[in-house]
């Protein structure tokens, strides 16, 4: 991926691309939360500030169960009016923090980072579904964040 045109875009965050979804596998620390096992497990961890639902989410065996118990926890007060992006910046800045995995986002250059997917989320993502739920492009606010993480190493300026 290295050498990538400025035209460039990765538009699904599956095969070699994995590392950038969210369901990808790699231990980190947060330090609110302590070790997590993936990204989104920290951020469902992350819309409440219980600690036992925290927890809850934490121990979840794959990142689609943490994703389902994070429906259920107690959202924090400001989850709707900005909670939610910070703590995706968190997560991000954070799974982005080891050499192995920043050098893995480096290595996307400079393509769009678009979060492609057929399961209505126009939020994150940008669901290419075909219905008319999902007409109009997503805001891609996770690929957004992911390029903004990737625009903070220096050799990108």
């Amino acid at each position: 991926m290295p050498g990538m045109s400025n035209f460039e875009r990765i538009d699904s965050f599956r095969g070699s691309n994995f590392f950038l979804s969210n369901f990808f596998e790699d231990e980190f620390t947060v330090p609110t939360l302590g070790t997590v096992p993936s990204s989104e497990h920290a951020f469902n961890a992350l819309k409440t500030r219980d600690p036992n639902e925290q927890e809850y989410v934490l121990s979840a065996s794959s990142p689609g169960e943490a994703k389902r118990r994070g429906r259920s926890v107690t959202l924090r007060d400001d989850w709707d009016v900005g909670g939610r992006v910070r703590a995706m910046q968190v997560v991000l800045q954070y799974k982005f923090g080891s050499r192995r995995m920043r050098e893995l986002l480096l290595g996307t250059g400079t393509a769009a980072l678009v979060e492609g997917n057929s399961h209505h989320d126009n939020f994150w993502g940008d669901c290419r579904c075909g219905g008319r739920r999902c007409a109009a492009p997503g805001v891609n606010a996770l690929g957004e964040l992911l390029m903004a993480e990737r625009a903070k190493d220096g050799r990108l300026r």
